[in-house]
């Protein structure tokens, strides 16, 4: 499900601390944006995680044989000429190993953890699209692409100058850290979370669950929890739009009007029980 606009609360203060979207179907999604003392912890966390396999990887290569020898067979080739060279060359070459190990880590990371890593899962913050729309692959790479320039020490300043706390690579690749936290469970998942599979109608496979995005689900959640409240005609409407958009996702058949309800509620507890085994 995609969103089309994000609007801003005109109370709030200059630096944002809230997202919202509305979907094409008048429903309100709502994001906390990750605070920068936090994404600085789960940066620490990645870079120090960065290293470790950075050193796991030469420990290897030198217990093979080979990393040791290529060090003695660069000074070699370095011989006469001026040792501070030798080690700027040597420097150089950490720098590049260091650069593509931050760049395959954080963009492997965020592109199978859904916009996290295992910095930003500590802390329970995500990348997500600016726009509200998924995140795709390619805004991971844009993102992580201008990581280099974000370790410009002048450049620090960006993100408290951005009313978004967005670093550069945000600013291109049109992305937000967001907080995943656990909010306070609603009424209608609480009652949600009880359903066990065997009272379910309507039958959801795990892989079909993993394509749903946050927006899909709260879109779902605010939907049944408005539902008495929206005219009959309407309610139905805004239901056939927001399940036709999880039809693809899902792979399932578009359910009776009469069971739209119960399609829509049989979908969140599925997730519910999904994400309670852990699988998401």
């Amino acid at each position: 499900m995609t969103c089309q606009m994000a609007t801003r609360d005109q109370t709030a203060p200059p630096l944002m601390s809230k997202l919202q979207f509305e979907t094409p179907e008048n429903v309100r999604v709502n994001f906390s944006l990750a605070g920068l003392g936090t994404r600085y912890v789960a940066w620490f966390v990645d870079q120090i995680l960065v290293m470790v396999a950075i050193f796991a990887i030469l420990m290897v290569m030198a217990c093979a044989g080979t990393s040791f020898h290529g060090v003695e067979k660069l000074f070699k080739d370095l011989d006469g000429e001026d040792s501070s060279e030798a080690a700027m060359y040597v420097f150089g070459l950490a720098m590049l190993i260091w650069g593509l190990g931050s760049f395959f880590y954080f963009g492997l990371c965020e592109l199978m953890l859904r916009g996290q890593t295992p910095g930003k899962r500590l802390v329970s913050i995500r990348v997500a699209k600016a726009d509200g729309f998924s995140l795709d692959g390619a805004g991971i790479l844009t993102r992580n692409v201008f990581r280099v320039l974000d370790h410009i020490p002048l450049l620090w300043i960006v993100p408290l100058l951005s009313a978004r706390s967005q670093r550069i690579g945000d600013l291109v690749a049109g992305t937000v850290v967001i907080s995943d936290a656990k909010a306070e469970l609603s009424s209608i998942r609480v009652e949600l979370a009880e359903r066990s599979a065997l009272e379910s109608e309507f039958r959801f496979d795990a892989a079909g669950l993993s394509k749903l995005t946050e927006n899909d689900l709260q879109a779902v959640e605010k939907l049944l929890e408005r539902w008495n409240s929206i005219p009959q005609q309407q309610r139905h409407k805004i239901a056939r739009t927001v399940i036709s958009s999880l039809m693809e996702k899902l792979n399932v058949e578009r359910p009776d009007p009469a069971s739209q309800v119960r399609f829509l509620e049989d979908l969140l507890a599925a997730e519910l029980r999904r994400q309670q085994r852990g699988l998401g």
